[in-house]
């Protein structure tokens, strides 16, 4: 499997040439849950209610630090880079 360039600073695909480069990353997201119910925690308040303003809040401070894998793609061509881990 081809790697992706690198050219005059922009990620190009090694198929076609393309620009058109997506990131695909998997961060790091920490959650607190209810081992018997199965229901998330809000880790500010101890309650069992977390609503949806407040899970989108957790998935935008997701730590793209440590552990993280991540993949490139193609929007042109639908080339996929492999699979890179942190």
């Amino acid at each position: 499997m081809e790697e992706i360039l690198v050219k005059d600073g922009f990620y190009t695909c090694p198929e076609c040439g393309s620009r058109r480069i997506t990131e695909i990353s998997q961060n790091i997201l920490l959650k607190k849950m209810d081992v018997n119910t199965q229901k998330l925690i809000h880790p500010e308040t101890g309650r069992r209610y977390f609503s949806n303003r407040d899970k989108a809040q957790a998935y935008d401070n997701a730590s793209p630090e440590g552990i993280g894998c991540w993949h490139y793609e193609c929007r042109k061509c639908g080339w996929k880079s492999g699979l890179v881990c942190q």
